[in-house]
């Protein structure tokens, strides 16, 4: 008899060694087990005995939001579990008035409860409200089902050291030749909205839980309907190197936010037309993006000197690879960042002056993530309160 015996291999992001020991018990769960952590002995001791309570990590904005909806006046009296930093509380304060969701009497406005309505990031939620006046909100529902999901862009490794012949940065350069067909030259946000509106398309997507005869009913009438010859989901995103479980979460979260935005108001809905487009006419949506996402702004760092000096210190950083993704540095909190490497954007020439981004990531360096080009001269045409003409 082969005494069998379940293994698991500790390699997932650890934050404490209670994390550690809670996920240690899975190897034994249905017989003798044996855990091997993929990590140093010094580098676990070094860990937090128990993990930092997820109040005390994230930004609170959207419980602040949440509270005052239900009608809580000052979140801060409020008797939390484990009770936020008073500094995190005045962050989560700062943005939602920025984003005019509280008045200066800290009373939820009109646009405030609208926000509390949608299931979303308090940024995304401003973000997606904006589309009415920009007669985009078709596209927006779209962009921002696709920002609350996690990266929907499958990359197969192989490209670093590999042989150009080995298998694996063959994958890698089917992969970035399939991605640039959704690639857009303005950014992250447009490529989104470009790979969901290519799946609808090309694509037949059959849920999960219409299993069994009501999923065979729905192929059999797909080969006598409009959509014969489109491929099926997981076919599509195998051949176009897509997270199909990405694409299908945002298909989800579209359908809801719809759902809420096209709901009558009596029924705590927002009555909106939600199949209003800008249709091939772009510029109505970036200009959206950048009412929407005006406080995560950054404009490119220029080179000081005269032309020839400025010429010469380009050179220099395109030999270092210090200019592949341009220079940035934040509009709100004048940092100094990057355009992350899997962007869109990156090592375009020319970089773009002025963009808008999702996330700013931090490590070594600080990235942005979820880049969009606009124009410098929107932010104080769009959002005159906040950036004034200089």
């Amino acid at each position: 008899m082969i005494n069998l015996i379940s293994v698991l291999i500790h390699v997932i992001l650890i934050h404490s060694m209670m994390q550690a020991a809670q996920r240690t018990g899975r190897a034994g769960r249905v017989s003798a087990g044996v855990c091997f952590r993929l990590y140093c002995e010094d580098d676990f001791r070094e860990l937090d005995e128990t993990t930092t309570p997820e109040i005390l990590r994230v930004n609170l904005a959207h419980v602040v939001l949440q509270l005052k909806s239900c009608g809580i006046h000052d979140p801060r009296t409020f008797d939390f579990l484990t009770p936020p930093s008073i500094q995190n509380l005045k962050k989560a304060f700062e943005l939602l008035y920025a984003l005019k969701a509280i008045d200066n009497e800290m009373g939820l406005t009109e646009h405030g409860k609208k926000m509390a309505r949608l299931p979303l990031d308090p940024s995304f939620a401003h973000l997606l409200l904006q589309s009415p006046k920009y007669g985009c909100i078709s596209e927006m529902l779209t962009a921002v089902a696709m920002l609350s999901t996690e990266n929907v862009f499958y990359r197969p490794g192989g490209g670093n050291g590999e042989d150009e012949g080995s298998g694996g940065s063959r994958l890698a350069s089917k992969a970035a030749a399939a991605h640039r067909r959704f690639a857009s030259y303005e950014g992250d946000i447009p490529t989104l909205l470009s790979i969901y509106e290519t799946w609808e398309k090309e694509a037949i997507y059959i849920p999960s839980y219409a299993g069994g005869k009501k999923a065979q009913k729905k192929k059999q009438k797909t080969k006598d309907s409009k959509d014969f010859g489109k491929m099926l989901h997981g076919e599509w995103c195998l051949r176009n190197f897509i997270n199909g479980r990405a694409l299908v979460r945002a298909h989800d979260v579209r359908k809801q936010l719809s759902d809420i935005c096209g709901r009558a108001r009596e029924k705590n809905g927002l009555g909106w037309d939600i199949g209003m487009s800008c249709g091939a006419e772009m510029e109505p949506f970036y200009k959206c993006v950048c009412a929407g996402l005006f406080l995560q702004a950054a404009i490119r760092s220029q080179i000081a000197g005269n032309v020839k000096q400025q010429r010469q210190q380009r050179q220099i950083l395109l030999e270092k690879g210090s200019l592949t993704g341009g220079k940035y540095k934040t509009l709100t909190s004048k940092k100094e960042v990057n355009i992350h490497p899997t962007s869109t954007l990156f090592g375009r020439n020319p970089a773009p002056k002025c963009i808008v981004y999702c996330e700013l990531l931090q490590t070594k360096k600080a990235y942005l993530r979820g880049v969009t080009q606009v124009r410098e001269d929107w932010l104080s045409e769009l959002v005159p309160d906040f950036y004034k003409n200089s």
